[in-house]
């Protein structure tokens, strides 16, 4: 039986009674139809892909009946189809532009060690929304974790494979042994879960996931609903056969993933850290009437970030953006600059969206040192970039999917 507490007539009963009928009808429909693509079982709490169901079909419900009420309601005043789509379109849109995703992931990176080269044979490191909060120790043979936060790792923990798995399974795949290997080969692994979310909490999507990549590219990955692995070059097709067989494995992993699932979709709180704003101008190179206005954010984190900088709340056309940088302890920085008339000094502000949250600061309008100082910092921050993506040359960063060794 579909679960009842997807839909509740509640929220139609305030509607004209044809369209009421109208949205019931449609709820049955969605049920049958959702129902005969896919069982879902009735506990909600330990099936996240039902949540993942019940505000997509929430989602879709409200739309309908939406484009219902409206379009009873255009019918009334003859308004103009276009504009009940325009409105509908609207309407969609803001329910999609305030969403933010949060994600948990473990990489794993294990290499082969031929003679001459040295270096750890195996690293792991456990990522939530962008910062770093475990990492795996040679030295120790244990998982570290570097922010120990009680609430996120009350119910998950790390995968249970071990170091020495790993560095057996690509021994396997290379044809090493444990004391000779020709060449150099490179085994990643990318295993965790997201979900992207409304400020209010409720969910739109969630989603698990665990991949393998082998000297580079993609070499097999699991299916979560069906259980079963699947190959992604011809090299994983006896890996394929082999892990498809053991199911008491892919039954444990499957277990893994949705308390995975399950936690990151009711774990509300995130590892974020707001940013620090500073507005500070410059004289501009070639025309000495104008000055370079720049907005600087730092010091936040997750990455996600948005920002404008605005004149008596017109938004102006930035002519640089830096994009989303990285700093030195895990957090991010971004800048833009817009050009303005040297006279012109009051009414200027930057504005900042982070994490569901607004930041706003203004320019003072002076000059000097301050500009100077602040310049100063930028540098600094580009600075420690380069030293950071210097240091990444021999970190594993396999993020979004892409095997990546640098």
């Amino acid at each position: 039986m579909f679960n009842q507490r997807i839909f509740s007539a509640a929220p139609y009963q305030s509607l004209p009674g044809a369209v009421t009928t109208m949205c019931m009808g449609t709820r049955r429909v969605l049920e049958r139809k959702c129902t005969e693509q896919r069982p879902l079982v009735t506990d909600f709490s330990r099936s996240p892909i039902l949540a993942q169901h019940r505000h997509c079909l929430q989602l879709l419900m409200s739309m309908w009946c939406f484009l219902c009420v409206f379009g009873a309601v255009s019918s009334k005043l003859k308004m103009d189809l276009k504009f009940s789509r325009i409105v509908l379109f609207a309407y969609i849109g803001l329910r999609g532009v305030y969403s933010e995703r949060h994600h948990l992931l473990f990489v794993y990176t294990v290499l082969t060690k031929p003679d001459g080269v040295s270096g750890p044979v195996f690293s792991a490191v456990c990522l939530y929304d962008d910062r770093w909060i475990s990492h795996y120790s040679n030295e120790e043979q244990t998982w570290k974790r570097d922010r120990f936060d009680a609430e996120i790792w009350r119910y998950t923990r790390e995968p249970d494979d071990s170091r020495d798995w790993f560095i057996n399974l690509l021994n396997t795949l290379a044809n090493c042994t444990s004391s000779r290997c020709d060449g150099l080969h490179t085994l990643q692994r990318r295993v965790g879960c997201e979900v992207d979310k409304h400020p209010d909490g409720a969910v739109m999507n969630v989603n698990a996931f665990d991949e393998y990549g082998y000297d580079g590219e993609d070499f097999i990955f699991f299916n979560y609903y069906t259980m079963q692995w699947i190959d992604k070059s011809p090299k994983a097709k006896e890996t394929k056969m082999k892990w498809d067989a053991d199911r008491f494995r892919n039954h444990l992993l499957q277990l893994y993933l949705n308390d995975c699932m399950v936690w990151i979709s009711t774990y509300n709180a995130s590892i974020s850290t707001p940013p620090a704003l500073h507005m500070f101008a410059s004289a501009a190179p070639h025309d000495q009437s104008e000055l370079n206005l720049t907005c600087l954010a730092t010091g936040f984190s997750p990455k996600l970030i948005e920002m404008k900088i605005t004149l008596n709340n017109i938004t102006l056309k930035p002519f640089s953006s830096s994009g989303v940088r990285p700093n030195d302890n895990q957090s991010f920085q971004m800048r833009a600059s817009v050009k303005i008339h040297r006279d012109e000094k009051q009414g200027y502000e930057c504005h900042v969206l982070h994490s569901g949250q607004t930041f706003t600061t203004s320019w003072d309008g002076s000059l000097g040192s301050r500009s100077h100082h602040w310049a100063a910092v930028a540098a600094g921050a580009f600075a420690i970039e380069v030293l950071y993506i210097t240091y990444l040359i021999y970190k594993n960063r396999w993020l979004n999917g892409e095997f990546i060794l640098i």
